[in-house]
């Protein structure tokens, strides 16, 4: 796929590519309908990852490749998104700046986990926190380049305190409809971690 500029915006993409908010309610049922149950050993270790997490974001902002390390590769790995068939794309990252009164925020989006119609994205940056809606444009860019648009496409981004979720779905040649979960925590006393395992758990089997 031909890389995505830094400065692509949802209005780009209706332009573009014809995509356009869903405006059903039950376009995006998946992230909270007929989840699967996780099993003692998912929950155990989704139980690590939280702790690992508080440990760490007590000290401040979780930066750079921090997010990857101790949040998204493990909850990946224990989901089975780091084996066939899924592949980690990486290389496809994209250099991330936005403008704030104080000062111009740089940042990356990594692309971690690709299957054709599933893709998740972690945001990092050096100093502060970039919000999850940052990587709409580039999630539902990456989204809309599937080989077959006419089946259901989902996403997933996260800049390790939240995660949020999108799907992607083709109306026509030339629209396409996309809408978003509401968005997961991992702040201490939320915790929704479990929440998301399941939901990336049960995207997996569905795209598969």
């Amino acid at each position: 796929m031909k890389a995505i500029s830094a400065d692509t915006t949802l209005n780009d993409l209706k332009q573009r590519l014809g995509l356009v908010p869903a405006q059903s309610p039950d376009f995006f049922t998946e992230w909270s309908e007929d989840l699967p149950s996780l099993m003692a050993q998912e929950e155990a270790s989704i139980e690590r990852i939280k702790q690992r997490y508080d440990y760490h974001r007590a000290d401040g902002l979780l930066l750079e490749g921090t997010i990857n390390l101790i949040v998204a590769a493990p909850l990946l790995e224990l989901l089975g998104f780091v084996d066939p068939p899924f592949r980690l794309k990486s290389p496809y990252g994209i250099a991330l700046e936005l403008e704030d009164p104080i000062e111009t925020i740089r940042g990356f989006i990594d692309v971690l986990v690709l299957q054709d119609r599933l893709w998740i994205l972690s945001v990092e940056s050096k100093r502060t926190s970039i919000s999850v809606p940052a990587a709409f444009p580039h999630l539902l860019a990456y989204m809309a380049a599937s080989p077959d648009r006419q089946l259901p496409n989902y996403g997933m981004a996260t800049n390790g305190d939240e995660f949020v979720f999108l799907k992607l779905s083709a109306e026509s040649e030339a629209e396409s409809e996309y809408d978003t979960s509401r968005s997961f925590s991992l702040f201490p006393q939320r915790h929704e971690l479990g929440q998301v395992a399941q939901i990336l758990k049960f995207l997996g089997q569905k795209v598969l």
